[in-house]
């Protein structure tokens, strides 16, 4: 084989290997791309909640289920239990017992840590109800509120493993007025997330 002929043989197979390198370099670079692909932005783990007292793992998702439950036991105390209690009047003013299943202080106070932590629930119990005659006792007077807590969404404002802050949007019936925002603190209690805003600084 003559020089020139040899020196354009090695050229040839230079190139080749180069390209080879090339494609497959390419290749590698396209899978490694397709196994770091972003998940979606704002992706919230969707956590089945079955027993809203029992929640183990707070997120956007499972705010809502515990708040409403939170809700449903604010009204439950402000509406005196199970009604058709007793009335009685002191210092002019008209007051009602509560319900035996929540008629002692440490019994509503179970009741309500269900849901609320201890300093929450206890902040609600000493503003809103008194002990006449070993009973409990609150003012003869309904509530309500018309905010639709189950149609809620929930932002994270801070977190730590045992708190939670979340701004609540919470719309209005057939959303008649613009939604309210209500800003609520979470806690965890031994295993499981409790509302750490008194109730009725919420609802």
């Amino acid at each position: 084989m003559k020089l020139n002929q040899k020196i354009g043989f090695t050229l040839t197979a230079a190139v080749l290997a180069v390209s080879m390198l090339s494609a497959t370099a390419g290749a590698a670079g396209a899978a490694s791309g397709n196994k770091q692909a972003p998940l979606p932005a704002n992706t919230a783990e969707k956590v089945i909640v079955t027993n809203p007292t029992i929640i183990t793992k707070l997120n956007s998702t499972s705010v809502a289920p515990l708040v409403v439950e939170a809700e449903k036991r604010y009204f439950y105390a402000m509406g005196g239990g199970k009604g058709g209690s007793e009335s009685f009047e002191l210092n002019g003013r008209q007051y009602r017992y509560l319900s035996d299943d929540i008629g002692t202080r440490a019994k509503l106070m179970d009741y309500l840590k269900q849901s609320y932590t201890e300093q929450a629930a206890a902040f609600f119990v000493d503003k809103y109800f008194i002990t006449h005659e070993g009973r409990l006792a609150q003012l003869d007077a309904d509530t309500g509120n018309i905010l639709e807590f189950g149609k809620a969404t929930a932002k994270m404002l801070s977190m730590t493993p045992t708190q939670r802050v979340y701004k609540l949007c919470v719309p209005y019936p057939e959303h008649r007025q613009g939604p309210e925002y209500i800003t609520v603190k979470f806690e965890k209690v031994g295993d499981y997330w409790r509302v750490a805003t008194a109730p009725h600084s919420i609802f």
